[in-house]
């Protein structure tokens, strides 16, 4: 018989104690075999004229589903000051909570090193306790590959590292990254990242919950090799080619934020609430629905074959997956 779930704050409070740490020890753990945690990503601040709203009612559901921790998987902001009230409101927030470095985070020549210390994060890529899960950041902006600008590369020392820390695990792993590994336009060398998922999840079955990424603003889910990967989408947006910008907000709004006549933005923010649930191996995805501001992406002239109908909407889907 499973032993009984600690009250919420209880665990709660275990968690927030153990997330101040950079790398906590696999020993540490609550004594729960049920994890939700609540999931954020692409949240562009410096694009987004409502984003301190959209963050506030994401925070507010986290509360409202009495959620372990609480993870945004990056482009959130750029570390400068004007956007230290975004990161006061998210450390605001009294559950464990984690931060993902996106490749925007870093725009306007500000350094990963910049941004990790603005963000309170412990480091570029790290661990942290979930309870009955290991928590694994990855940072997919290290130098590397033949892309132009934006780097999409998780570099051979952060492979060892990973590859040593799922070794080490003795509990189920959830992978937390921007770009994804699961499909072609993800990091560029997404087969030997993917390789070392692959062989710890071959040494020991249980090893890999789910993997977590951004970047796409898309919805879906997808096993590859008997690992589940979840592309959450954007909170935010889709971002058009320039034959489809167009205005959709009052002309304040496109004077002040000139980057909004880029989007096809969302008109309430997305966000998913994910239970993994270790003894039946399972991870479930709780996900919201919302509508296009304005016209929606295909109207507007973007092709079916880039912005497939299937995966680009304004919504994140309910899935459950097994590992």
């Amino acid at each position: 018989m499973l032993d009984r779930l600690p009250p919420a704050t209880t665990r709660r409070s275990l968690l927030a104690s153990l997330a101040a740490l950079p790398c906590l020890s696999a020993s540490a753990r609550v004594p729960s075999r049920l994890l939700r945690l609540a999931i954020l990503t692409d949240l562009h601040q410096d694009v987004m004229h409502d984003a301190p709203e959209r963050l506030k009612q994401f925070l507010d559901a986290a509360d409202t589903a009495d959620v372990d921790l609480v993870i945004q998987l990056g482009d959130f902001c750029q570390p400068h000051p004007r956007n230290q009230p975004l990161i006061d409101l998210w450390n605001s927030c009294p559950r464990p909570k984690f931060h993902v470095l996106g490749n925007h985070d870093m725009d306007g020549g500000y350094r990963r090193e910049q941004t990790v210390e603005f963000y309170g994060m412990p480091s570029r890529y790290y661990t942290f306790d979930a309870g009955p899960c290991l928590g694994v950041v990855l940072d997919t902006n290290d130098p590397g590959g033949t892309a132009k600008g934006y780097k999409k590369w998780i570099a051979e020392d952060q492979q060892q590292w990973l590859q040593t820390h799922l070794a080490q695990a003795d509990r189920p792993s959830l992978i937390f990254l921007h770009h994804p590994v699961d499909d072609p336009n993800g990091i560029e060398n997404r087969s030997q990242v993917r390789g070392i998922l692959e062989q710890a999840q071959k040494d020991r079955p249980d090893s890999i919950a789910g993997v977590f990424s951004g970047h796409f603003h898309q919805d879906y889910a997808i096993q590859l090799q008997g690992i589940s990967y979840f592309q959450i989408n954007s909170a935010s947006y889709v971002w058009l080619p320039e034959n489809a910008h167009r205005e959709t907000y009052p002309a304040e709004l496109h004077h002040k934020h000139p980057y909004l006549k880029n989007v096809a933005a969302y008109q309430t923010p997305l966000w998913a609430i994910a239970t993994v649930d270790v003894d039946q191996r399972t991870v479930s995805i709780e996900g919201r629905q919302s509508q296009w501001q304005g016209p929606d992406i295909w109207q507007r002239g973007v092709p079916e074959s880039e912005y497939p109908r299937d995966k680009n909407r304004p919504a994140i889907s309910n899935q459950k997956l097994s590992w």
